[in-house]
């Protein structure tokens, strides 16, 4: 098996390949002239200086534990996966360079979308979920290697959804919605219900994920949350509101998580009220920034649905926890 220590290193180069994302999504959004720039750019370098780097580190965590074996079989557990996730990142690196030399540079909604972007996306997953994979195997008893890698999932993830990452927006509440005037402000509506199913999915996930074996600390979805909407909001200039929103949403998470009197039921409470104050907090921005449109069975159902969401995975996950309970013949 890895070491604590071994993962740290990888827990911070992912860090560092995961900041080098977000330097590269800024530099789309304010720097890059599409008509000058090409793929060997300062951003890239900044986050394939560190794929190189995680590829190397990985790599001589094998070769430490070299035997006779097969060279697959000197990976320690939990990082059996990671040559996999290099296989397909490395991929998509080099899908990237061609396909800018093909196609030019993105600066917009298709960068995110361009197929070898989401490539190196699930590369980077997988091997960002190494330490956690790890400490698992290990049974550490702390999650602190575990949370350190949903936090950056966490900031990926909430980097690649930037298109409906509504929470940083307060306009879209501001367009009235008048479905008798040739439904007016119905498409936004309709993007903006859907969005907050995804938005929940993709803050709520790695953190049940990470539930499922430790007892959180009090502060991690505040923290997570926090910093993987700051992140959003410095890569692409949006307003505070989705850094406000997904603090409070965290911290109405940590409370009832750790504070309701409802033993074995706290984290169905918090999975609940944490996504739901998120968006109730949204609203309240969006009121005070310029107003919100929406008649009150959109904005309460909005609010809701979001809870109800983070209600539903858990009981998925719970669902899944008894199943392996039943004996099978």
């Amino acid at each position: 098996m890895s070491t604590r220590a071994e993962d740290r290193i990888t827990l911070a180069i992912t860090a560092w390949l995961i900041a080098g994302v977000f330097i590269d999504g800024y530099a789309h959004v304010n720097i890059i002239d599409t008509e000058t720039e090409d793929f060997f750019t300062l951003w890239h370098a900044i986050f394939y200086a560190a794929f190189v780097s995680l590829t190397g580190w990985i790599g001589w965590i094998a070769y430490r534990r070299r035997s006779d074996a097969a060279v697959l079989e000197w990976f320690p557990t939990g990082y059996r996966e990671a040559p996999i996730g290099i296989a397909i990142f490395a991929v998509g690196g080099i899908g990237d360079g061609i396909w800018h030399t093909a196609f030019g540079v993105e600066v917009g909604i298709d960068a995110l979308l361009s197929p070898m972007h989401l490539v190196l996306f699930s590369g980077a997953l997988i091997l960002i979920w190494s330490p956690v994979r790890a400490a698992t195997a290990r049974r550490d008893p702390t999650p602190t290697l575990a949370l350190g890698a949903a936090a950056v999932v966490t900031a990926l993830m909430v980097f690649f959804i930037e298109y409906i990452f509504f929470l940083s927006e307060t306009w879209i509440a501001g367009i009235p919605f008048e479905p008798e005037n040739d439904n007016d402000g119905w498409e936004y509506v309709s993007v903006f219900l859907a969005g907050a199913v995804v938005q929940v999915g993709v803050l709520l996930g790695p953190l049940l994920l990470v539930v499922n074996r430790w007892r959180l600390p009090l502060g991690s979805a505040t923290i997570i949350w926090g910093l993987a909407a700051f992140g959003e909001r410095a890569a692409f200039n949006h307003g505070w509101s989705g850094v406000l929103s997904a603090i409070v949403g965290g911290i109405v998470f940590d409370l009832t998580n750790r504070f309701v009197p409802l033993p074995g039921r706290q984290l169905s409470v918090a999975a609940f009220f944490g996504p739901a104050a998120a968006f109730a907090t949204y609203f309240v921005l969006a009121d005070i920034d310029q107003g919100v449109e929406w008649p009150t069975e959109i904005w309460g159902g909005a609010i809701a649905m979001a809870g109800l969401t983070g209600l539903g995975l858990v009981a998925i996950q719970t669902s899944g926890r008894q199943e392996r309970l039943v004996p099978t013949d």
